[in-house]
């Protein structure tokens, strides 16, 4: 009887021999092939994984096998991730779809395998903050600085939208000296060393300055007697200002570029407004009473 376990592979030249009770004898040669065992390795596929988040580790297993067991791996891993012992761990630092083929190889050089698909996906990236202050035309804008969580390696930030006139955005930092107003709808990227992206949308709105005129008031004048020149300036207003003036004057003043002048042949109070329009339409206005008196008549 020829049985047993067998637990080497190969070909066996063997002869088996009868030998009767006068010694006299008969056999037969043959050879007992003992074959490779099907080894199964499981798991037949693994879970996907994210790029800066570690891997929760696949131990591989087979079925078949006889003694020591010796595990290899086919094909590229993503930078950071390892294989060992059968174990396949890490932290993916590169995104992509890696074919990967696991083998288990027995003490009789016999082997089984399994393939499949490593993809790492994008982490989410969120870019903060998520709106950003208004800011007033020809007054320094704060700073306003972008960061991000989720990126990996290496992060490029990148503006989408128009921005008024004197601002800037470079390496995530919004700022400048807004000259324009209006509102500016922006998107803030941010991009990783993988070419994966997050980014944030808002307005940013630039409002008008506060346009102060001075003098505030006048000197009163006489008629008939030339009226002391009086330049209306202005702070706050942002290129080019434009002046006007609402009101009536009395016969023979006038008002240009901001300067009221003349010699007034009317005598009373006039209510006037004196406007100072920027070149983005921001307005500032005084308001306040010409008064023109008698002249000293002499007979």
């Amino acid at each position: 009887v020829l049985g047993g376990l067998p637990l080497d592979t190969g070909t066996y030249p063997l002869t088996v021999t009868a030998t009767d009770k006068n010694n006299c004898q008969g056999s037969v040669s043959f050879d007992l092939v003992i074959n490779c065992p099907v080894i199964t390795v499981t798991p037949a596929s693994v879970s996907s994984g994210t790029a800066g988040v570690a891997y929760a580790d696949v131990t591989f297993n087979q079925t078949g096998g006889v003694g020591t067991i010796a595990w290899s791996l086919a094909g590229a891993l993503p930078t950071g991730m390892g294989f060992d012992g059968g174990v396949l761990s890490g932290t993916p630092l590169d995104t992509g779809t890696y074919p990967l083929t696991v083998t288990a190889t027995d003490q009789n050089n016999c082997q089984g395998n399994v393939s499949f698909d490593l993809v790492i996906n994008c982490p989410a990236i969120t870019v903060t903050p998520a709106t950003a202050p208004a800011g007033t035309a020809g007054v320094a804008y704060p700073d306003v600085t972008f960061s991000q969580t989720g990126g990996v390696g290496t992060i490029t930030w990148s503006l989408g939208g128009a921005l008024p006139t004197g601002m800037s955005f470079n390496a995530g930092v919004l700022g400048g000296l807004p000259l324009d107003t209006g509102t500016y709808p922006l998107t803030v990227t941010a991009t990783d060393q993988n070419n994966c992206q997050g980014s944030v949308s808002f307005d940013l709105v630039i409002n008008c300055p506060a346009i102060t005129i001075t003098p505030a008031s006048v000197p009163s004048g006489t008629a008939g007697v030339p009226y002391a020149d009086v330049p209306f300036g202005q702070t706050g207003g942002v290129g080019a200002i434009t002046w006007s003036l609402a009101g009536a004057l009395p016969t023979g003043m006038g008002f240009a570029g901001g300067v009221l002048s003349g010699t007034p042949l009317d005598t009373g109070t006039f209510p006037l407004t004196v406007t100072a329009i920027d070149q983005n339409s921001c307005l500032g206005s005084v308001s306040f009473d010409l008064v023109i008196d008698c002249p000293t008549i002499t007979l």
